[in-house]
């Protein structure tokens, strides 16, 4: 990928996954991995969508998708669209037309898909990003699933912002019968001798606080 783009998807080693294969996008704006997950097939698609009306994008993704139609698939990333103009965007502007959004919607009927966020949620409006230039809020980011995967569904939730001008999301899906033991996460407390690493936290901690009520004032 270029300095601008870039996805990655992270598999816990616990899981257990048999890799089979993937495809990447050239420009760093997609990438698609084909895995046997308990010996059940999954694809996994992340991706970093222009951030102009650029249907040719996801147009050109479905083609990459079409070999993979008979697989489950969990499709998300920065979509850099909404899906609907009145639940995922909160703006005194108007919303231009969008191609792409077009696209995305026949994506979603084509290959069977679902909003795990909004049928978790069906009334809650609550936004991934904020655009300073726009004064707009939004929810561009978001997961499709297939629908033969809504009965696995545990949570889909967004989270914070932390180290990133975008608030996370997270699906977390019952898939497999036999969980391995999780191991609990640790502090190394040395880290907390160094000044560097003190300073390093106070900087992020008010950035969090800054970037986070932003968001909050979006519901008052």
């Amino acid at each position: 990928s270029n300095k601008k783009n870039g996805v990655i998807l992270l598999i816990k080693n616990s899981l257990s996954i048999i890799y089979k294969s993937h495809l990447a996008d050239d420009m760093g704006h997609w990438l698609l991995c084909e895995l046997f997950v308990d010996n059940n097939p999954l694809l996994l698609c992340n991706l970093y969508a222009p951030t102009t009306d650029d249907p040719t994008f996801f147009t050109h993704l479905v083609n990459q998708l079409h070999p993979y139609a008979h697989i489950p698939l969990i499709l998300g990333g920065d979509f850099n669209l909404i899906l609907d103009s009145l639940m995922d965007r909160k703006s005194m502007c108007r919303l231009a037309s969008s191609k792409a959004r077009k696209v995305v919607h026949q994506i979603i009927q084509d290959f069977g898909l679902a909003d795990p966020w909004r049928l978790q949620h069906p009334t809650e409006r609550d936004f991934t990003f904020y655009s300073h230039p726009h004064s707009s809020f939004s929810r561009i980011d978001f997961f499709l699933i297939s629908k033969s995967l809504l009965p696995l569904i545990d949570s889909s939730k967004i989270l914070s912002a932390t180290i990133s001008d975008h608030s996370s999301i997270t699906l977390q899906l019952k898939i497999s019968a036999n969980p391995q033991e999780m191991h609990q996460w640790h502090l190394n407390m040395s880290l907390l001798t160094e000044a560097d690493f003190l300073e390093l936290i106070k900087t992020k901690t008010s950035q969090f606080y800054n970037e986070n009520s932003t968001f909050r004032s979006a519901f008052i």
